[in-house]
């Protein structure tokens, strides 16, 4: 299996399920701003509300091959392991399908994921041991804790402006690693603390 990253941003994908487990999957591509269809016979209030508050299409009928045309992303997440396993067979083999109850009829699985600004970390054990899966991202989140949204910001916002600068392309590459020093950091955890006033009264 190869990571990828990649963006969803306005692009189709197709939920065939309507229970726990497609609101699931709906609420973290809701964050990619993916352009969501569900189709189920039987659609929860979970996911009824969730696709309300994003204006996410509703089919309440068994999904059709022809539902999945043109979509980027398909996730098969029906209540039946023989329906999800007869829709991955038909599908193209060029499409990115997610198949929740057995990972091994798609080509795609879902990462635990731990977001801080523009870093984000991707972990997974391929099916082996989902809890120790989750037990590297609680890890994960602990180690890389909230300070570092602001951290990545400020590296994003120097690269733009070390682009920008007459130097050479080597001249460039050591200061955007000069960058990555932990004084750096520090300051930046520094200055998220004080912005949340938890260091209101503390010497500066």
């Amino acid at each position: 299996m190869q990571p990828l990253i990649i963006d969803l941003t306005g692009k189709k994908v197709v939920i065939a399920g309507g229970g726990r487990i497609a609101a699931r999957k709906a609420k973290v591509l809701s964050a990619e701003k993916a352009l969501i269809t569900f189709i189920a016979p039987e659609i929860s209030e979970e996911v009824r509300i969730h696709a309300k508050e994003h204006n996410y299409e509703l089919i309440e009928r068994a999904a059709l091959p022809s539902d999945f045309s043109g979509a980027m992303l398909v996730i098969l997440a029906t209540n039946s392991r023989a329906v999800n396993g007869s829709l991955a067979k038909i599908l193209p083999a060029n499409q990115l399908v997610c198949v929740v109850d057995e990972s091994g009829d798609g080509n795609v699985t879902f990462p635990a994921t731990v977001r801080r600004g523009h870093l984000q970390i991707a972990v997974t054990s391929n099916g082996s041991s989902p809890k120790l899966t989750r037990k590297l991202k609680r890890e994960l989140e602990k180690q890389f804790d909230e300070s570092w949204i602001g951290y990545t910001d400020w590296l994003y916002e120097m690269r733009e402006k070390v682009k920008q600068l007459d130097l050479s392309h080597e001249e460039k590459q050591q200061i955007l690693w000069d960058l990555l020093e932990d004084e750096y950091k520090e300051e930046t955890a520094r200055q998220h603390l004080l912005s949340e006033g938890r260091l209101n009264g503390m010497p500066g």
